[in-house]
């Protein structure tokens, strides 16, 4: 099987929803009549970028090679076509969404989910449900109770990006825990918007409200900091590794003791034949996985993977995920609750199941 075509298509949605501003979807097609597909979520004025590296940089160099073989096609993208430091950073956007579509053209070719070609197949996903509204404390504790009445037992706010002070943060951490009870696990994300003395002051603060995890405490590159973080947390997992990239520097987040938990994405860091190298490193650690965002494609990683604790789960009327959502046919799942809370039940189609919604397809596609 050979590569035929690689094409980039730009879908922005409507209404100016700056959380989901543009998507890049690439299609990789095969002279054995498979085409794969897979994306990116552009951020603010990248998607003219990462359209131009598909098809200008890594397209033309994937040419004539076989997409089963994903680890030599990746290595091969990534120290040929961008030599250097230059794949790093927003080229890895443009790599992970060729990368899925390998992955996806191997899961078709085979006839089997991507899940069954990491050796699993489970059932039922665990999940905590994203609930990083931004809303008033009063507000989001209303929203955060509607969540645990559908079945959730594990929800995330958002402490601060920008626009939240800590005190404002220990309110929305207050009203949430009082509106949803004991026996939810309340999970805090901040953005990586701290510095290391007001995480460690805020989670003293935060000791009457039994908080399950603080995510993303400091900058990414400060390990040094989540590992003081830790240190000092009591009761209080620390996760991160959302805006990390590569095994390198999640080999440091863990060595260095700066994490219980690590939260590697598909997109960020390169694609799933990267994302993989983490997750084995992880599990060779006895650390567990729980990736974030991408739900449709990292359902499948955790439903092939045991090490995979959760992922998480956006629900209908978060604007984080809503034009994704709306763009991918199908993006929805079916739910199965229990006292654990709520799971997703694996895709069985083959490949990554992604399609796109005609309609919406073309009233979002960007004329170039």
């Amino acid at each position: 099987m050979k590569i035929t075509e690689v094409t980039a298509r730009r879908y922005r949605g409507e209404g100016g929803n700056p959380y989901s501003a543009e998507m890049v979807v690439v299609e990789v097609a095969t002279d054995a009549d498979v085409t794969g597909m897979g994306f990116a979520n552009a951020p603010p004025r990248m998607g003219p970028i990462i359209a131009q590296f598909i098809e200008h940089v890594f397209g033309p160099a994937a040419l004539g090679a076989d997409p089963r073989l994903t680890s030599e096609l990746w290595q091969r993208l990534q120290s040929e076509a961008v030599p250097r430091r230059g794949g790093d950073g927003i080229a890895r956007y443009a790599l992970a969404a060729l990368d899925m579509a390998f992955w996806d053209i191997r899961g078709k070719d085979s006839g089997q989910p991507v899940s069954a070609l990491l050796g699993g197949h489970r059932r039922l996903v665990p999940t905590y449900a994203n609930c990083a509204h931004h809303m008033a404390p009063d507000a989001l504790a209303e929203r955060a109770a509607s969540y645990v009445a559908m079945g959730h037992r594990a929800l995330k706010i958002r402490g601060t990006r920008g626009y939240v002070t800590p005190r404002e943060a220990t309110e929305r951490v207050r009203a949430v825990r009082e509106a949803v009870g004991p026996d939810v696990k309340l999970m805090v994300d901040v953005n990586g918007s701290w510095d290391v003395d007001t995480a460690i002051q805020q989670l003293k603060a935060w000791e009457p409200y039994d908080v399950y995890w603080l995510e993303e405490p400091v900058p990414p590159h400060d390990i040094p900091g989540y590992a003081r973080i830790r240190a000092r947390a009591g009761r209080t997992y620390i996760v991160g590794g959302e805006q990390n990239v590569g095994l390198a520097e999640f080999r440091s987040l863990v060595e260095q003791g700066g994490v219980d938990m690590v939260q590697p994405n598909v997109m960020i860091t390169g694609g799933i034949t990267d994302w993989l190298r983490i997750y084995a490193y992880a599990t060779s650690m006895n650390v567990p996985v729980s990736p974030w965002n991408l739900q449709n494609v990292h359902i499948h990683l955790a439903a092939g993977l045991p090490n995979v604790r959760w992922i998480e789960y956006f629900m209908a009327d978060n604007a984080l995920l809503e034009f994704q959502t709306r763009l991918f046919a199908g993006a929805t799942f079916k739910e199965e609750v229990d006292e654990t809370g709520v799971q997703l039940v694996a895709p069985t189609s083959p490949g990554l199941g992604l399609a796109l919604d005609a309609e919406v397809a073309e009233r979002s596609l960007v004329a170039d």
